[in-house]
């Protein structure tokens, strides 16, 4: 059952994803290099999260209309109210690009008619590791409906997560991440069952001790 994460957690994590890249500038290149290829007028960031804004900026062009959707209200909060200086700057920049953001906070089961055949790219980052099952069959039917003909998808996952068994149950609480983790090859199989086709994959290993996963995969995906 989801629990509205507080917007402190938010703000947290938002300052955690920072110092993490900053601390690791070689593994977080590996994966922010990957959204240049998100492309198209109109780009959806599924389970955004608080770095909405950060993230477009390394996009391969600037789109027309940028929807980042969330369930947990306390994401739209804190992209709100924040005054950090780099959520500020990156707000700031997004605007100055002319591109138009519409915040949704909503569980995406529910969101199937609002965002079909709305978009040129999907983003998921982190996102989609934390479905399984009919819920991920049914997540992929969305996705394939809210993409355009030769849409693409960009799908960046982390594996193998070590943490502590409270950062656990946090993340668990506030849907940031899935008690039954699919492997790698399991993502790929079910998003290619869905309708698309994998264009690029790249799974770079990492040091566990140093970054707290086991591995990151980046994979792009077009619409059949």
């Amino acid at each position: 059952m989801h629990t509205e994460a507080p917007y402190e957690y938010i703000r947290d994590y938002y300052s955690n994803v920072h110092r993490k890249n900053a601390a690791d500038p070689v593994v977080a290149e590996f994966w922010l290099s990957k959204l240049a290829n998100i492309r198209g007028d109109k780009v959806l960031n599924i389970g955004c999260g608080p770095t909405l804004y950060d993230y477009m900026l390394r996009f391969g062009s600037p789109p027309r209309e940028y929807v980042g959707l969330d369930i947990n209200k306390s994401t739209f909060e804190f992209l709100r109210r924040s005054r950090d200086p780099r959520l500020l700057k990156a707000k700031e920049r997004v605007s100055e690009l002319g591109t138009h953001t519409e915040l949704i906070a909503a569980d995406v089961f529910e969101c199937d008619e609002k965002l079909a055949g709305r978009f040129d790219s999907i983003l998921g980052v982190g996102f989609f590791a934390t479905f399984h099952g009919s819920r991920f069959k049914q997540l992929f039917e969305i996705m394939a409906r809210a993409l355009r003909p030769q849409g693409m998808l960009l799908k960046l996952t982390w594996h193998g997560p070590h943490r502590t068994a409270r950062e656990t149950r946090k993340k668990l609480e506030y849907a940031y991440d899935n008690p039954e983790e699919p492997t790698p090859h399991e993502l790929v199989s079910g998003i290619e069952n869905a309708g698309f086709s994998l264009v690029e994959q790249e799974v770079l290993e990492c040091d566990p001790r140093a970054v707290g996963w086991d591995a990151i995969q980046s994979c792009i995906f077009s619409k059949n």
